[in-house]
């Protein structure tokens, strides 16, 4: 772990490693993942209020690896018509800018 947070704040890029134990049975099988030793997850949080905790396991603490700088609220508005409209179609690209 390494610039881990339990409450990331808007515009933290973070990293999750989850392994095999972690994750629920029927999930794993939903998304064909059974057979992976483990499963990584990167989010983006463009809103208040996170709190990184599940039932099953307990705190899920993410390592903040980025930061959203600019453009934030146009994110955060992309990100919620994703949310309500679904991901077809959609495309997110890591990039960095010097």
């Amino acid at each position: 772990m390494e610039n881990s947070t339990v409450t990331p704040i808007p515009g933290d890029v973070c990293y999750f490693y989850f392994q095999s134990g972690q994750l629920d049975k029927a999930f794993k099988e939903e998304k064909n993942i059974s057979h992976l030793p483990g499963v990584v997850d990167l989010a983006v949080f463009y809103g208040r209020n996170n709190l990184l905790v599940n039932g099953d396991i307990g705190w899920v603490p993410g390592n903040v690896f980025a930061a959203i700088e600019e453009n934030l609220p146009a994110m955060a508005e992309a990100c919620n018509d994703v949310w309500f409209s679904g991901a077809k179609g959609e495309q997110l690209i890591y990039e960095r800018y010097e």
